[in-house]
């Protein structure tokens, strides 16, 4: 293929990756307005659950860099990006508490009740990236360690896999009260009430004194109080804290790595989005600047 030839070939890559980029960004636009429209942001609704779908389907894809730096820089998204997380975040929310109802007002008990769902496999493909990490760094399995978990919301699959991937104790912290009472009667439908607890307190007022292992929900918006918390109760915590990476910031908070940095927080490593399948990765941090008694 001659130079002219192959000038052509990119050109039309070009063209074709530009029109991806503006079907993206026409389609976060329709998600926010429709989010913005719609009261009802439970499972119920299917104008609020097809577009989130088909938004989650578009981020699960590979994109470039520069690709992801053309949508998250484009001026519309950028007016109103902080708004479409709020929204996305309270629509995650609702259906997670639709979900754990529904399944509590069934008659089937034990893991049966979790197993079937359409995102359970999502879940264990995350946790076992993290639980893989983390004993890598501790060099041993967490089974009778201490585990909390910040933001376990109505349906703490996570804290459910942790514990049942490990045999680790978690404690759950979920400060919703309507969260709170689903999550605490999901688990105890499923049996694990006595290895998988929830207390209805605030992350960012929590000892974590006698927990040497911290996950924090990607749904936590006051990530930056609850790692200060760490900090002060348990500056020898392993934290895991998820986060989203390039287009899937579209989805979720991302965390100012160099802000963490700065503040003392040694990033370990991080688990890698799975395409098609995973939109979260988690940070692993343990604090290093330890300050000295006064």
């Amino acid at each position: 293929m001659d130079s002219h030839s192959n000038r052509i070939t990119q050109c039309a890559a070009d063209m074709g990756s530009s029109q991806v980029m503006s079907d993206l960004v026409a389609l976060v636009e329709d998600v926010f307005e429709v989010l913005q429209r719609e009261r009802d942001l439970t499972p119920a609704n299917d104008a609020v659950t097809s577009m989130i779908e088909r938004l989650k389907s578009q981020l699960r894809l590979h994109y470039e860099p520069e690709e992801i730096g053309e949508v998250l820089n484009n001026e519309r998204i950028r007016s109103f990006h902080g708004e479409l997380l709020a929204k996305l975040s309270a629509a995650e929310s609702e259906t997670e508490l639709y979900d754990s109802r529904t399944l509590c007002a069934t008659n089937y008990s034990g893991l049966q009740l979790i197993t079937g769902l359409p995102y359970w496999g999502i879940y264990e493909a995350l946790v076992g990236q993290e639980l893989a990490i983390l004993r890598n760094y501790i060099g041993r399995d967490l089974a009778g360690m201490k585990v909390v978990f910040v933001g376990s919301g109505p349906m703490p699959l996570s804290a459910i896999l942790i514990h049942l991937y490990s045999n680790a104790e978690v404690t759950c912290l979920e400060i919703n009260p309507a969260a709170f009472e689903a999550s605490r009667t999901l688990l105890e439908r499923l049996g694990l009430q006595d290895r998988v607890t929830v207390r209805q307190v605030n992350g960012d007022a929590f000892d974590y004194g006698d927990y040497p292992i911290i996950f924090v929900a990607s749904l936590v918006t006051d990530k930056a109080h609850v790692l200060e918390q760490i900090r002060c109760k348990q500056p020898d915590a392993l934290v895991a804290v998820r986060t989203a990476e390039g287009m899937r910031q579209l989805m979720y908070e991302t965390l100012d790595e160099r802000l963490l940095k700065s503040q003392g927080w040694q990033i370990l490593g991080r688990t890698t989005p799975q395409e098609n399948l995973v939109i979260n990765s988690t940070l692993f941090m343990q604090f290093t600047l330890h300050s000295t008694p006064t």
